[in-house]
């Protein structure tokens, strides 16, 4: 994403030269890793907003300010978090530190663009947005057509006053659709409920982000809601919906890593620290329901959710435990019970289950899925899929 800048060289010889406009502020910092997990559509294109949501796109057009604020508000209340200037996107000081939410209003009048920033970027992070190749064309040009203008005026060059208008609207039109595609959003989230941020995307945050995601209090729907939620939103937003839902009521891991049929450990003593079996290695330890790993996965194929790109289902849950019994079992690499590491033996296991041309895609989905986890694991976040913290 083109970090657009805040303000612009004004030459001595030039009392004309345009003024840095809202828009350009207003391509999010969403770093490469993090764009790559998001998966979900919004409801309403960015080319589709001034006919599918006229009103917001009309009151986004002729006073910005009032809509950015007012949007930043409902969108804090429905994510449950604490107002951060511009969303977080720039922890400088006290703009990373949660301050009065109606200071909404001064960000929103003050610096407008950043507002509306901040707003794309708190929706695309926290539901799971993606931009289509029609969103990134408009705000694209957006972004350099006032630039290319302040180039040429900077050069001495005589930029005819109708240019420069033209670039204004088209600005102001950008603005009026981003607020009117983010309403809609917005209001599409709070019939069918929020039920927490896509642990894929937050495992790729920065520490604050993902600072101000663990402490907030959704507003969302209780847990069998979840899984409505999650058959509306799809992609990888609706799994990660289903997927706490369904995490709700399972029981607490208190013997996870014990070996099926042995004893268990005291209650209320560190999860995953229980005695191992001489053979079968991770796969032989006890699931959350009481299962071993091997019993709790027969017979089910590995599977890849198309939209997340992640292992899901039994064999998804199988690894995510296995890497937290890595965390909780520092020296597993020295029994040889877990050659190959637990996690690399669910890897290996759940690739037994998939004929020869879905092996290679399987394994990639794996690792990606093993990827998130560590990250998760190291920042103290939730874990894909099972919604534990290492």
């Amino acid at each position: 994403w083109l970090k657009r800048p805040r303000s612009r060289p004004r030459p001595p010889h030039s009392s004309t030269v345009t003024p840095p406009p809202a828009a350009l502020e207003e391509a999010m910092p969403l770093k490469q890793e993090v764009a790559e997990q998001l998966t979900g559509q919004w409801q309403v294109g960015l080319f589709e907003a001034p006919c599918k949501a006229p009103l917001p796109c009309l009151l986004g057009c002729c006073c910005m300010c009032c809509m950015a604020g007012k949007q930043r508000l409902e969108i804090i209340d429905v994510l449950g978090e604490d107002y951060v200037c511009c969303g977080g996107m720039f922890p400088c000081g006290p703009l990373g530190n949660p301050q009065d939410r109606n200071c909404a209003w001064a960000e929103a009048c003050c610096c407008t663009g950043l507002a509306i920033a901040g707003n794309r970027f708190l929706i695309q992070t926290r539901l799971d947005r993606q931009n289509t190749a029609c969103d990134d064309c408009i705000l694209w040009v957006t972004c350099l057509a006032p630039l290319v203008l302040c180039i040429c005026q900077c050069a001495g060059c005589d930029v005819p006053e109708g240019i420069e208008h033209c670039v204004h609207f088209m600005t102001i039109t950008v603005d009026g659709c981003m607020l009117a595609q983010q309403q809609v959003e917005i209001d599409h989230v709070k019939e069918v409920g929020f039920a927490g941020a896509n642990p894929a995307i937050v495992a790729m945050l920065p520490p604050l982000q993902q600072q101000m995601i663990g402490q907030a209090r959704p507003m969302g729907p209780a847990a069998h809601a979840g899984m409505a939620a999650g058959a509306i939103l799809g992609g990888a937003a609706g799994a990660g919906a289903m997927m706490g839902a369904a995490g709700a009521g399972r029981p607490a891991p208190t013997a996870m890593g014990q070996a099926a049929g042995g004893r268990h450990g005291e209650m209320g003593g560190p999860p995953m620290q229980m005695a191992m079996s001489a053979k079968g290695g991770f796969m032989n330890t006890m699931a959350p329901n009481g299962m071993p790993w091997w019993q709790y996965c027969q017979g089910i194929p590995a599977t890849v959710d198309p939209g997340s790109g992640l292992l899901v289902g039994p064999w998804g849950e199988c690894l995510a435990w296995a890497k937290v019994f890595e965390v909780h079992n520092p020296g597993w690499s020295s029994d040889p019970n877990f050659a190959g590491g637990p996690a690399g033996q669910v890897v290996h296991a759940a690739l037994s289950t998939c004929p020869p041309h879905l092996r290679a895609a399987t394994e990639q989905a794996a690792e990606r899925l093993e990827m998130a986890c560590g990250q998760a694991a190291f920042n103290g976040a939730p874990l894909p899929l099972i919604g534990q913290r290492a």
